[in-house]
């Protein structure tokens, strides 16, 4: 028998995240951290504070990675399953792939590199309240044209669109839909668009034609995709901007902590200057460095002599000698960037993928 709401939820984390490689090469983009975790953990606290109780991870690059991440999902007092998909064949085939776990049941999808700051709470309520056969999170953007489009009259959606090079409106879907199970027939009967994939706009217009209605629910608060560097550290921003200061570490005499800082335990920070937001993981050594304002820095790294602004560094990397800077910079795991003592130097910006070392000499 059918389960009443929206209990269930299909988490899509199959893309392999070719825009943001060399970070890509060695796990999924879905596990990359933006303000000290994953993108997939926020996902994740968005669904279960909405209220869903199952999740159904749909995945294909690296899926080992997420699964050691996720777990059982009790972390986020979630059951969670996976999923295999194994061509990456579009977002609907990614949904139809999860058809068993969705059984007849209504159920929610989202991208797991999606970010939403005020979650899918909105979303689930309006479905819930008018029970339509989808209903899309849509939000205005200035260029739609790298995304789903919707027209609307009201909040019923009359058409959708995938990517159009002449978009009919500014509407654009967010990564975050509630379906109830006609989505499924829908999409077993949309043909591959194009460019060979199976397009879950292409499905929903299916439903758009039919008997039922969809609806649009606005957005409220910040919406980020991060599926590019850019993106990646505008999505930091964002979350340091909601960051309450915290000082568990060491600061000594001789630093400044400027705005909001949060610095983990066993971290010690000497002769430095923290422009918030900024966060600072555990263990790390900090020491004759400006850091921030938005930097995340992650367990166990270690920064001397150096500048560092709007950056992601994940645990275990060195940074010394830096003076120039390091700017708009995102850096995998157990990275080393070594300038020259003493030198002068111009700021750096750098993608580095794991294990990656930089020596200017």
């Amino acid at each position: 028998m059918a389960q009443a709401g929206l209990k269930k939820a299909v988490v899509l984390c199959a893309g392999e995240g070719t825009r943001l490689r060399p970070l890509t090469f060695s796990r999924p983009k879905h596990l990359l951290p933006v303000a000290g975790r994953p993108l997939l953990g926020w996902a994740l606290d968005a669904l279960a504070e909405a209220g869903v109780e199952q999740v159904a991870l749909v995945v294909g690059h690296r899926p080992e990675a997420i699964q050691r991440y996720v777990g059982d999902g009790s972390a986020w007092g979630l059951r969670a399953c996976y999923v295999t998909q194994e061509k990456p064949l579009g977002l609907a085939h990614a949904v139809a792939c999860a058809r068993h776990f969705v059984g007849e049941d209504e159920f929610l999808v989202y991208l797991g590199d999606n970010l939403l700051e005020f979650g899918v709470r909105a979303l689930v309520e309006a479905y819930l309240a008018q029970r339509p056969v989808a209903a899309l999170f849509v939000k205005e953007v200035e260029d739609p044209r790298a995304y789903g489009v919707v027209v609307t009259e009201g909040d019923r959606v009359v058409s959708v669109v995938e990517k159009p090079a002449d978009p009919p409106s500014n509407l654009a879907i967010v990564g975050a839909y509630a379906f109830s199970p006609a989505i499924m027939q829908a999409i077993r009967e949309t043909p591959p668009s194009p460019r060979g994939e199976y397009e879950i706009t292409d499905a929903i217009q299916r439903l758009v034609a039919g008997p039922g209605e969809v609806i649009a629910v606005p957005v409220q608060g910040f919406w980020e995709d991060a599926g590019r560097p850019a993106e990646l550290l505008l999505a930091n921003r964002l979350y340091l901007d909601r960051m309450e200061p915290k000082l568990l570490g060491h600061v000594n005499a001789r630093s400044r902590v400027e705005g909001p800082v949060q610095v983990g335990r066993g971290t010690r920070v000497t002769n430095c200057t923290l422009f918030g937001p900024c966060l600072v993981g555990e263990n790390c050594v900090l020491s004759d460095s400006v850091i921030g304002p938005y930097v995340s820095i992650d367990a166990g790294t270690y920064v001397s002599d150096s500048r560092v602004e709007n950056c992601i560094v994940q645990q275990d990397c060195k940074i010394r000698h830096l003076q120039g800077g390091l700017r708009d910079s995102v850096l995998g795991t157990q990275v080393e960037v070594l300038g020259r003592e003493g030198g002068s130097q111009n700021p750096l910006s750098l993608l580095l993928g794991d294990m990656s070392s930089i020596r200017l000499f």
